[in-house]
């Protein structure tokens, strides 16, 4: 697929451009979107060949899987073996900056995971948007090279993987510009595997 790049600025009233989106998410295409952390890079996570793209990208190991992102819990629940420590953290703080390790239902490849999926439900206008507009999940990785600068706004991603991308969601600066916590709860306990926009102290209490 030949490439353009296409730079908008998105409004919570520009739909047409979320349309935009779906449609390039829809054949394969790659998408830089918004999130309350960073920007994400976003491609079909049920589409093999789009999920290498990112990869390739981002020029990130395929042995550290990108997250996923789902647009509520429900849509989750069809891919995942959502638990009950997994449903109380999403009850306090998802939407928002956790991600969730999970066991999969459903076999994805193993650039997200495989049998072990990282959960996101990002706390975005345009990000739930674009979610609740496409019938499947998306890669919910950081939108820059492997390494590189966070993209806390949009043209820090433009300048590490612009070329590389089909449509970029410019919604202006990331409200928290940190990426999420990451906690693993895969196992009935809880672990946190990266500290991020939610402090470790506010996990520290999550237990059954």
């Amino acid at each position: 697929m030949a490439i353009d790049l296409l730079v908008m600025k998105v409004l919570k009233a520009e739909v047409d451009a979320i349309e935009k989106a779906a449609q390039v998410l829809e054949i394969g295409g790659i998408v830089v979107y918004p999130t309350e952390t960073l920007y994400g890079l976003g491609a079909n996570a049920l589409d093999e060949n789009a999920v290498r793209l990112v990869f390739e990208i981002k020029g990130r190991d395929k042995s550290k899987p990108s997250s996923v992102a789902f647009r509520n819990l429900e849509q989750a629940r069809k891919f995942l073996a959502v638990t009950p420590l997994a449903e109380k953290l999403a009850k306090k703080f998802l939407p928002g900056p956790l991600t969730i390790i999970l066991n999969s239902k459903f076999e994805f490849q193993e650039f997200l995971g495989g049998s072990k999926v990282s959960m996101r439900i990002p706390d975005h206008p345009v990000a739930q948007a674009l979610l609740k507009r496409v019938k499947f999940p998306i890669t919910a990785t950081s939108a820059n090279l492997s390494g590189g600068k966070n993209p806390v706004e949009a043209i820090d991603a433009i300048e590490q993987i612009g070329g590389s991308v089909d449509l970029v969601l410019d919604a202006g600066k990331c409200k928290l510009g940190k990426p999420s916590t990451v906690v693993d709860v895969s196992e009935g306990e809880l672990k946190i595997i990266r500290e991020g926009a939610i402090p470790k102290e506010k996990l520290a209490s999550m237990t059954l």
